[in-house]
């Protein structure tokens, strides 16, 4: 499958995800002001437009990936520092349930400067429709923005190996890569089916602990928008692909 048929397939997969959930919505109970289907978390705004291979400056990105498997590929194991426990989880408030791309935007920036913006500011910067969420290429241009860089992208993973591939490299030199998740099968959601946003910070391919490629993530949702589970995860990579594979697009 070519790529522009993979990314095609995608919007395909993404309509009726939101079909679908919309679906759910109506037939099931779900948590007070929880994430509705259309803007979704994670989404990309209609109409946008990826990353064109042959820009020069996109080159300059996928280069990096390129450099990184042969200049790093003895590096096996990488977590950045992204701050304390609970740092930057959303506030236990019904107007703050789907804040989880501004948070997840503190944790990404926290890898990088301890000058983080306020969570209403970084909202704002993102054009947050409280009742949805933000879509994920504002994320990427309020990271750039706030780190005065055009270090971040936003793209989709076509396989689990590319995700991988990109996350180690941004890693390697210090940065987090935010990605668009699904959470039905994610700890701590218990069956919760919605959009959402968290932040990879590290990895560990080593397989000398685990018998598998290893994610780490903070997830940075409240126990008012239906998480019960931990601030930070490590999740095998078949996982977080499992996770991501439904909404599946990265700000890296």
């Amino acid at each position: 499958m070519t790529c522009m048929n993979k990314r095609s397939w995608y919007i395909v997969k993404k309509a009726f995800l939101t079909i679908l959930f919309a679906f759910a919505i109506l037939t099931i109970s779900t948590p007070s002001n929880a994430q509705g289907p259309n803007p979704i978390n994670g989404s990309l705004p209609p109409n946008s437009k990826f990353p064109d291979t042959n820009d020069r400056m996109y080159q300059q990105k996928l280069n990096q990936v390129r450099r990184n498997q042969i200049q790093a590929a003895d590096i096996l194991r990488e977590v950045l520092y992204v701050g304390t426990m609970g740092q930057f989880r959303e506030p236990e408030d019904s107007n703050y349930v789907n804040y989880c791309g501004p948070s997840s935007t503190q944790i990404a920036l926290r890898a990088r400067t301890t000058e983080i913006p306020e969570l209403n500011e970084i909202a704002e910067c993102e054009q947050i429709i409280p009742r949805w969420g933000v879509y994920m290429t504002n994320v990427t241009d309020c990271l750039n923005k706030y780190l005065d860089s055009d270090f971040y992208w936003t793209d989709i993973a076509e396989s689990k190996d590319e995700l991988a591939s990109w996350l180690k490299t941004d890693v390697d030199q210090g940065y987090a890569l935010i990605t668009g998740v699904f959470t039905t099968y994610m700890r701590g959601w218990n069956g919760y089916s919605t959009s959402h946003i968290i932040t990879l910070y590290g990895y560990d391919y080593s397989y000398q602990v685990f018998s598998d490629k290893m994610v780490y993530y903070v997830d940075t949702a409240s126990k008012l928008a239906g998480y019960s589970g931990p601030y930070f995860n490590i999740v095998t990579l078949d996982a977080i692909w499992s996770f991501v594979n439904w909404n599946n697009v990265q700000s890296w």
